[in-house]
């Protein structure tokens, strides 16, 4: 008996795209402090709580058609009880020619205030009849005389052929229509008014002019001229209306507003009806003011130029899309991917760029709440709260300091500055180094050898205390703090303050914070180099208060052991210890200046970038470390090294981003604005180049933070702390957001940072100018404050995608495979990889894997998951063992992603789905920097690695073709001890056959050509060695 049919059916899921409207929904106070977002993306709009900064709930409103505007008409049913709060609003969605009323059901919980047990719901109302023009913009009015009805029951919708309708919520009805004196196509349309009495228009033309007219009442006249359409429905016509009282309605000019000189965009009205805001296709935004209806009958003709009733706003650099204007401040977004705020005066005086792609296509205001928000092509809807000088009270005159609320500004000198006067010299005293170790607590370092401790308390009251006086006549060149938290120290805070003078001696203070005034019990003085060539000085929290580093000029790394009293001795003692002992010299095979390193006292090695922005690897072995009976100093030589891997740039920072049982993940930042990820094998001491992230917003990375407990790489905050020219930035890597920017003066000055666990709401920088120390700080306590900017939507590419497709992951048996990965190619030659989490029905993170070499434009991707790793003969193993598979009993499953596109670029990406334990360095290392008792803990990361790119060389004749034409470029030639072979793929087919297609007096152009599909077949002998070389 045959099998019944199986039955097949395609329902729509979430949308990934361009934010196409927003609108504010106020709700009471008591249940929220800050109103909600409603969103238009695709044909669905999204509900936000700002308070939260969560999805609350998504909608489909359409089938097909894009949502362009939502209208809200902000009266709320509330019945409020000791079991709930139900609020409910009208809600008026519109797309193309489309309109649709619907109710939106708002029920909340016993706890609304922490987004628990809300239950929402959206009801249609009614389907408007289809138009026979685009709608532009929508508003509900109060009634259709202001004295007869104050209820919202009627809607008034602006077409593009500059007419507006009025619709009859109640009778479902068309009531009436009116058409402008000037019958033309229009760009954009805005409607203002709360009635129809008080309705005015404002019309963008397609002969970039701006008509305003308005709807008045005629007593004496007997219909409207203009019948409506028959298919909208005539059942309840105007004239028969009891709420007219036979009374004919007609559109009066009020005047024409010209001086644009490309398409008008969007126009925006002033709370109070007296003012527009439009912006262009020329890049430019006008203020225009409507100096009301100008005796109520200006003829159509009659022109008002923006010299007489406005200003102009330049500064975009391309075409303007949306703006807003409030009672002190006017905000335009365009297609530089800028958002930028303006004073009444016209004075520009904030600039946010955080988006990509096309541009930023919507903007959003609300002066009550201070908030800004931004959403665009690029699919990110972005939420920042204006500071308080910015959004009020401005007058076009006040000078905008900061951009988040709520940071401190304040001044300090340190002291005896007094004692010198005139010009600074060698002799004078001024700042050296700064370091904070706590949001109160600054260690300050001067030119005449003094070490201060600064204490500053909530009420900007700061107290000095002198530390250390190493030399009056010696400068302090340079400084590090470790700072120690344990629980043994009964709630102070113990302090090891590491500082290094033009004699080349170190000093070490031994610091308790237990009272307002910090106490020295312990110093260590020793010479550890010759004059003027102690440049560096470095702790390793894994390595702990016993060791310590110092760096020369000529890559020379020393390692210094303290021998002295355990740190439960007596705090009152104030003896100095000299039990220093060198355990050894670490000499760089570069001879550049050691900037930055780090240590893993577990695996036993050693990373070290320097000032020309190589990383070098030494062994750290546990036996040279624990014994003390070592009477000489030991030579170590490096093990490994990569040479640029920041180019020519210093690297700014090293740390280990993730550890496991054979590799160590390795991250450096530099002064080239990129964050590198580089693998280490342990066993076959190895060191692989496995990803780069460019950071363009920042010319200069000092550092990233990132949490390491999180399940998710894709997901998990990250932050990177840096600078761009004059400016220190910090940037949210994950949702592309500015924390914070602080005009400093560049990286050069003595500076310092500290950032909390949520950097938005807890951070502090301090740097130097002028002999004073400027501090910024910025400290919330968790549950005070709202963590805001806020990144409400995952954001996308932002361009025009080519091509996509899925990545299957091999396990379905565990918590992560409701999982749906998705990789993607995009005009722009960005390759990005998307999750999509089928239980919240949401996406959840998307990474940028990167960038096709020019920009040429993806045009094809390949996913194989059938990826066979053969293991390599390799005899320069060191301890001579015969080398296994890298990834056998790793418990990661690799795939190979390939993307081909214009200019027959072809790039190659291996990607691993990382399920297993493994040790962060935040749990390895315990809170003294002295425990080596790892813990672990369950995770799970989709990773992925460059492996190679493959594009066409030029050639100047036709008669020369070498037998490899592809070439495998990789970034591992710059590694020692790791081969990589050029090899090709098309070996053994010799000389490849080039026909007469190609011209003989010409170039190859084989690069201009685009590759738009291919096909990888699994499983092949002669694929498995492909794959092998890829790998290899």
């Amino acid at each position: 008996m045959a099998e019944p049919p199986t039955e097949w059916r395609l329902q729509s899921g979430q949308y990934l795209g361009e934010i196409s409207a927003l609108c504010f929904l106020h709700l009471p106070s008591h249940v929220s402090s800050l109103p909600y977002l409603l969103a238009g993306s695709g044909s669905q709009i999204l509900l936000y709580s700002l308070d939260s900064g969560q999805l609350i709930r998504s909608f489909h409103v359409f089938q097909g058609i894009r949502v362009h505007g939502i209208a809200c008409n902000d009266s709320i049913n509330c019945a409020e009880g000791t079991i709930s709060s139900k609020l409910a609003f009208q809600l008026a969605v519109f797309g193309e020619r489309r309109v649709k009323l619907f109710s939106l059901m708002i029920d909340f919980g016993l706890k609304p205030q922490n987004g628990s047990g809300i239950c929402v719901n959206l009801n249609q109302l009614h389907l408007l009849p289809k138009f026979n023009n685009w709608v532009l913009d929508v508003c509900f009015l109060k009634g259709l005389v202001r004295s007869l009805d104050e209820g919202s029951h009627c809607l008034a919708i602006g077409c593009s052929d500059n007419s507006v309708l009025v619709w009859d919520i109640l009778s479902s009805s068309v009531v009436l229509q009116v058409q402008s004196p000037e019958r033309c196509l229009l760009y954009s349309l805005r409607l203002w008014g709360d009635n129809i009495e008080a309705l005015q228009i404002a019309s963008g033309t397609i002969f970039n002019e701006i008509l305003v007219w308005k709807v008045v009442s005629q007593n004496d006249a007997p219909s409207l001229a203009n019948p409506m359409e028959d298919h909208i429905d005539q059942r309840c016509p105007f004239y028969n209306n009891v709420w007219f009282h036979c009374r004919q309605f007609e559109a009066v000019h009020i005047c024409k507003l010209a001086g644009h000189e490309g398409s008008i965009f969007r126009i925006a009205w002033s709370s109070d009806g007296r003012k527009l805001v439009s912006v262009s296709d020329d890049r430019s935004a006008r203020v225009w003011t409507i100096h009301g209806a100008r005796n109520g009958y200006d003829k159509p003709g009659v022109s008002i130029g923006p010299d007489l009733d406005g200003f102009v706003l330049f500064g975009h650099n391309a075409r303007v899309w949306d703006c807003c204007i409030s009672d002190f401040l006017i905000v335009t977004v365009g297609e530089d991917c800028t958002c930028r705020m303006w004073g009444l005066d016209g004075k520009q005086l904030q600039m946010i760029k955080e988006h990509i792609g096309r541009g930023i296509w919507r903007c959003l205001y609300d002066a009550k709440f201070s908030l800004l928000v931004t959403a665009g092509f690029d699919s990110a809807i972005k939420v920042h709260q204006l500071h308080g000088s910015l959004s009020g009270g401005l007058h076009g005159h006040a000078e905008v300091k900061e951009f988040i609320d709520g940071m401190e500004i304040f001044t300090v000198r340190i002291p005896n500055t007094s004692e010198h006067c005139g010009l600074t010299d060698s002799k004078s005293e001024y700042v050296r180094c700064l370091h904070f170790t706590s949001e109160d607590t600054l260690y300050v370092a001067t030119n005449r050898g003094y070490l201060y401790h600064t204490k500053v308390s909530n009420t900007r009251d700061v107290k000095w205390t002198e530390l250390v006086c190493v030399s009056k006549e010696v400068p302090i060149v340079c400084m590090d703090v470790l700072s120690n938290k344990s629980s043994e120290l009964c709630g102070a805070v113990e302090d090891w303050v590491a500082v290094g003078d033009g004699r080349g001696y170190m000093t070490i203070a031994r610091v308790f914070c237990d009272s307002y005034t910090p106490e020295v019990s312990l110093t260590f003085t020793w010479p550890a180099g010759i004059e003027r060539q102690l440049l560096g000085t470095y702790w390793c929290k894994s390595l702990g208060y016993r060791y310590i580093f110092t760096t020369d000029p000529k890559g020379m790394l020393k390692l210094w052991r303290l021998c002295g009293p355990s740190p439960q001795a007596s705090h009152n003692s104030s003896r100095s210890y000299n039990n220093v002992s060198l355990v050894g010299e670490f000499a760089s095979c570069f001879g550049n200046r050691v900037l930055c390193l780090n240590a893993s006292f577990e695996k036993e090695v050693l990373v070290c970038g320097d000032v020309r922005g190589n990383l070098v690897l030494f062994p750290l072995l546990k036996d040279l470390l624990l014994n003390t009976s070592v009477a000489s100093k030991v030579k170590i030589s490096p093990i490994n090294y990569f040479k640029g891997v920041h180019g020519i740039s210093s690297v700014s920072s090293v740390s280990f981003s993730r550890l496991s049982s054979e590799q160590i993940e390795i991250c450096s930042t530099g002064g080239d604005g990129c964050i590198c990820n580089l693998e280490y094998d342990r066993d076959h001491r190895t060191l692989e180049f496995i990803g780069m992230k460019q950071v363009k917003e920042l010319s200069l990375i000092q550092s990233v933070s990132a949490d390491n407990d999180s399940l998710d790489n894709l997901a998990s905050g990250c932050y990177a702390a840096g600078f761009a020219s004059v400016d220190f930035i910090i940037w949210n890597l994950i949702t592309e957001t500015k924390v914070v920017q602080i005009p400093c003066g560049g990286w050069r000055r003595p500076h310092s940072y500290y950032l909390g666990d949520v950097p938005e709401m807890q951070n502090c920088f301090a740097y130097v100018k002028d002999e004073m120390i400027y501090i910024h700080r910025n400290w919330t306590l968790d549950g005070e404050r709202r963590i805001i900017p806020q990144n409400l939507h995952v954001q996308f590419h932002g361009r025009e995608m080519h091509t996509l497709c899925f990545v299957s992951e091999l396990r379905a048996n565990d918590l992560f495979s409701r999982s749906i990965w998705i990789a993607t190619g995009c005009e722009d030659g960005t390759v990005r990889l998307t999750r999509y989490t089928a239980d919240v029905a949401n996406w959840s993170a998307s990474k940028l894997l990167g960038e096709h070499v020019g920009g040429s434009a993806v045009r094809s991707i390949c996913f194989a998951s059938e990826v066979h790793i053969v293991a390599s003969e390799d005899t320069n193993i060191p301890d001579g063992r015969s080398r296994q598979t890298a990834g056998a009993g790793s418990g990661e499953n690799p795939f190979l992603l390939i993307s081909v596109g214009a200019k027959r670029v072809l790039t190659s990406w291996l990607l691993r789905n990382r399920k297993h334990k493994e040790e962060t360095v935040d749990q390895q290392y315990g809170e003294t920097g002295n425990s080596c008792k790892p813990s672990s803990g369950e995770s799970s990361s989709m990773s992925f690695q460059w492996l190679s790119t493959d594009m066409p060389a030029r050639y100047s004749s036709s008669d020369y073709y070498p037998e490899e034409m592809e070439k495998v470029v990789s970034a591992t030639e710059n590694v020692h001890g790791t081969k990589v072979g050029a090899r090709s793929f098309f070996r053994g087919k010799g000389k490849m056959d080039i026909t007469s297609g190609f011209g003989d007096k010409y170039e190859d152009d084989w690069r201009y050509l685009a590759v738009t599909a291919f096909l990888v077949k699994c499983p092949d002998s002669r694929l498995e060695e492909i794959i092998t070389i890829f790998i290899f």
